[in-house]
């Protein structure tokens, strides 16, 4: 009897037992980890940013790192992978996540982190951003959204943003003309084609449309068309010319058609000072090339040799700064056309070479350089140079400066391998990042005119419209050069001197690409030999003999 009650005592039934809070605290624990930096055995490189993590992280969270870390890829082993063509700021909100359980979504960041959890194949982060854009449709983003929906094949979200334009159509037509006009640039003629497409637009229904006239007006760059396609065919429409505001942009386009006329009259004279094929010294000699004439004369030398130096004219005179001569060169001097003599002036607080150089207000910039993100200015009337706040990055190898639209625009190949475009505007002294051309040449001559950006490499050219901050691919030189330069003189680039990439030899041929009808055509022949030197251009009358 007492062994029965015994055996009886000991059957007794399993329990499982869960603690509820037990998620919060592994995330806790997790998140710990990661805030003292414990334990970490793998890493993301983002844009040149490097993120600590988890492995056993990431491969809970994200069908993409557990494949990588499964498989026997080479990121495994290294213990770091290289991602390109993501967001940083997605990523990092996503590791966030992956820590903590939370994403915070908002207009800014969005479509980024949509991107990023569709690559990482986050599912619920995915999910949520779909819902957060179709909560969110609204005149001014519907087209975006369209397009960002069928690039990463959301169909729910394609469905309701195409529903979202039909129910709003008669408005948004505006919005998609307005689109048509920022897309056509790589077009011939671009301005030419939106504006047909724009006034047949409103002409279709006058009386609705007429009042989107000036607002379409005012996004074609009407002061870029041909002379004869503005007198002939926008003069002459009479809905512009009784239209106050459209009549006033037909004053502006005629005065700069006036001002481009003026520019070709004028004399252009490129001065290509320095450079040298040798890597440790420069060279003092200069020539100067007629563009008008064709012709090539030399000039006096310079004080003083300089290999990647850079040059720029302000005020008639030519100013040579900085280079490379058995080092980083912090001298400069300029040359008067009336003296026809070289004379230095205050030297740089920093020595430099293969930088950027540019004019704004009656002062000269001089930004970046090899190995080197510090910039300056230079005062001609009181001979000193003051330095400003330097780039963000690092500089790898080159940096080229120019100005629109009261702002320096500086491209820069970072070490990340990226070329990066910054604006800094010397009115607040800040400088902002840009979209940057991923790939690509590593180094570019930089140019503007009117509101765009030129962008001449030896691989490729690209240019930038700065109200859209989107590069566009432009036709490639007809040459094959590297070490060349690059100038703009009236509405026309020109290319002169560099070597030829496989042969070493120089190249004797000045191009020259026509921004309005987008094509390269090579305007002479000249015996010179300038490469990796300075080059800027001076307009008018001069006697050089």
């Amino acid at each position: 009897m007492a062994a029965e009650i015994v055996n009886q005592v000991e059957r007794i039934s399993p329990k499982k037992c869960k603690n509820s809070d037990y998620g919060d605290t592994y995330l806790d624990g997790l998140t710990k980890m990661r805030m003292n930096q414990k334990l970490f055995d793998f890493s993301l490189d983002v844009d040149g940013e490097v993120i600590h993590v988890h492995k056993l992280a990431l491969a809970i969270a994200s069908d993409y790192f557990a494949v990588m870390f499964e498989a026997d890829m080479k990121e495994r082993k290294e213990g770091t992978v290289k991602l390109q063509d993501v967001d940083v700021v997605a990523v990092k909100a996503l590791i966030d996540y992956i820590y903590s359980g939370i994403i915070t979504l908002t207009e800014e960041n969005v479509e980024a982190v949509l991107s990023a959890s569709d690559l990482f194949q986050i599912l619920w982060v995915k999910e949520e951003s779909i819902k957060f854009l179709t909560n969110n449709l609204n005149r001014n983003n519907c087209f975006r959204v369209r397009k960002f929906a069928d690039m990463h094949c959301c169909k729910e979200l394609q469905d309701v943003s195409n529903k979202y334009i039909l129910d709003h159509f008669d408005d948004l037509i505006v919005e998609e003309i307005k689109e048509l006009i920022k897309n056509v640039q790589d077009l011939v003629k671009p301005e030419e084609i939106v504006y047909k497409a724009a006034i047949n637009w409103v002409k279709h229904d006058l009386a609705k449309r007429r009042v989107h006239l000036a607002e379409l007006m005012s996004q074609i760059r009407l002061s870029v068309v041909s002379t004869e396609f503005l007198t002939n065919h926008i003069v002459a429409e009479p809905l512009l010319r009784q239209d106050h505001k459209c009549s006033q942009f037909l004053i502006e386009a005629l005065n700069s058609q006036l001002k481009r006329v003026t520019e070709r009259n004028n004399s252009f004279h490129v001065f290509l000072v320095g450079g040298n094929p040798d890597r440790e010294m420069g060279t003092k000699e200069c020539k100067l090339y007629d563009i008008s004439k064709k012709k090539l004369v030399s000039i006096s030398s310079m004080n003083e040799d300089r290999r990647c130096n850079s040059a720029v004219s302000l005020n008639g005179v030519i100013y040579s700064v900085g280079g490379y001569n058995m080092g980083n060169l912090n001298t400069a001097e300029c040359y008067d056309p009336a003296s026809k003599r070289w004379s230095h002036i205050a030297p740089m607080n920093n020595g430099r070479n293969g930088f950027g150089i540019c004019t704004y207000n009656d002062l000269i910039y001089v930004v970046g350089g090899f190995s080197n993100s510090t910039v300056e200015r230079y005062d001609p009337a009181t001979n000193k140079w003051h330095l400003c706040e330097s780039m963000r990055g690092t500089n790898d190898d080159f940096n080229r400066a120019t100005v629109s639209e009261n702002s320096i625009y500086s491209l820069t190949r970072l070490v990340n391998g990226y070329n990066a475009l910054f604006r800094f505007d010397p009115r607040d002294g800040k400088w902002f990042n840009l979209n940057d051309i991923y790939g690509g040449c590593k180094r570019y001559e930089l140019v503007s005119y009117d509101r765009t950006l030129f962008a001449i490499g030896d691989e490729d050219c690209k240019r930038l419209d700065i109200r859209v901050n989107k590069w566009e691919s432009l036709p490639h030189m007809l040459s094959n050069r590297y070490g060349f330069s690059v100038v703009i003189a009236a509405k026309d680039i020109y290319v002169l001197g560099g070597r030829e990439e496989s042969s070493r030899q120089f190249i004797r041929s000045v191009e020259r690409f026509n921004i309005h009808n987008n094509e390269w055509t090579t305007v002479d022949s000249i015996q010179i030999e300038h490469f990796y030197g300075g080059a800027a251009v001076l307009s008018g009358d001069f006697d050089f003999n």
